[in-house]
Formats: structure tokens, C-alpha cells, sequence
């Protein structure tokens, strides 16, 4: 989220806080982006490109990282899959 709120104005009329990590005021870009990481640790471990990010984990601490797995699985769960035409 704060890469699309730095490189785009798609962020300006959004609730969402792109800074926010979880919480209700969390751009859900966000929680994904975390959780995605937190998914694929060891594998994106020796990427080179992803290795840094997932450095970042570093910073969450185990309640951050089961908040982040909640929020993102309860988002998941709420999407309506698409029908079709």
C-alpha cells in the first residue's frame, strides 16, 4: 500500500490507511502483503530481490504475525467470487 500511495494517487479518496499494517483502518494491500510473506518465508529467503523484505519480519512480533494471518484470512474468505458474465 505504500508503494501505490508513493507512486500513484489511487490512495487519495481511500478509507484505508496505507500505513497501517492490520486494524480496521488497514489497507487490506497491506495485511496480503504480509501475510503472503509470512507464507513463503523460507522460500523467498534466498530470492535476492525478496530477501529484503523478508528481513522486514524481523519487526513482527508473534501477536503482530497471528493478527496479520487473522486479518488476511478473514478478507480471503469474504471475497465473492467472480461469476462470469
Amino acid at each position: 500500500a505504500n508503494y501505490i500511495n508513493k507512486m500513484s494517487n489511487y490512495c487519495a479518496a481511500c478509507r484505508y490507511d496505507p500505513k497501517a499494517r492490520t486494524g480496521d483502518d488497514a489497507c487490506p494491500f497491506n495485511t496480503l502483503y504480509w501475510n503472503f510473506l509470512l507464507n513463503h518465508e523460507e522460500a523467498l529467503r534466498s530470492n535476492p530481490r525478496a530477501g529484503r523484505a523478508v528481513l522486514g519480519l524481523r519487526h513482527l512480533d508473534e501477536t503482530e504475525r497471528v493478527r496479520v494471518k487473522s486479518e488476511a484470512a478473514a478478507f480471503l474468505a469474504a471475497l465473492t467470487p467472480y461469476a462470469g458474465r
